[in-house]
């Protein structure tokens, strides 16, 4: 699918770490029955031609609970222990380069609505296709961000040690404000999955 005036994006989903804090493997959890991972992917799925689902930890677990959703991609980073940045260049590799931009959404971000993603690409068109826009509630920036095209070659030149903020910064970035209480949601304790689900039914994350 594609966003306003023609224009196609990707997205990116980010399932390739262990989950250590949750004491769970994240990806797997269940809101409502559905996985995290899903959700994620469900979020971006709508606005994108195509969505690449970053697996790493338990990659084939990743890959059994996204198989069956049309335009959505699983590729593997071996080096996910290396820390989050590197699923981001992955992840961005894998995008064409014939895109205006690309979405990139955490997995244990999951509750955001479908709609935020339609409003990004709307500021991102109105701005000028140049700039990463970061949707904001209560005046805190949150997930997912939309990046320009442009930032693919930045995101592939930086060393693994960088930060998806530190691209951000460099490309430049526009806020805009959601009604959506989800783009803050970050699931990574186990106190944070309780507050959805009292009673998860998942086994402890394997390392």
């Amino acid at each position: 699918m594609t966003g306003e005036r023609g224009s196609v994006f990707e997205g990116v989903v980010l399932a390739a770490g262990r989950s250590r804090r949750a004491g769970l493997f994240k990806p797997a959890f269940r809101v409502g029955g559905v996985p995290l991972v899903l959700r994620a992917v469900d979020c971006l799925l709508p606005w994108c031609s195509r969505v690449v689902v970053v697996a790493g930890h338990r990659r084939a677990d990743v890959a059994e609970l996204v198989a069956g959703r049309a335009g959505v991609e699983v590729v593997v980073n071996e080096d996910h222990d290396r820390g989050m940045f590197t699923s981001v260049q992955i992840g961005a590799r894998a995008i064409a380069p014939g895109s205006e931009g690309f979405f990139v959404l955490p997995a244990d971000c999951p509750l955001v609505g479908t709609a935020v993603a339609g409003e990004l690409i709307d500021a991102f068109v109105r701005h000028g296709g140049r700039r990463a826009v970061v949707p904001e509630h209560g005046g805190r920036g949150g997930h997912p961000v939309l990046l320009p095209i442009s930032a693919r070659a930045r995101v592939l030149a930086a060393p693994a040690t960088a930060t998806l903020r530190e691209i951000v910064a460099a490309v430049g970035a526009v806020r805009h404000a959601v009604a959506d209480a989800g783009v803050l949601m970050d699931l990574d304790t186990p106190a944070d999955l309780r507050a959805l689900d009292p009673e998860p039914a998942l086994r402890p994350s394997e390392e």
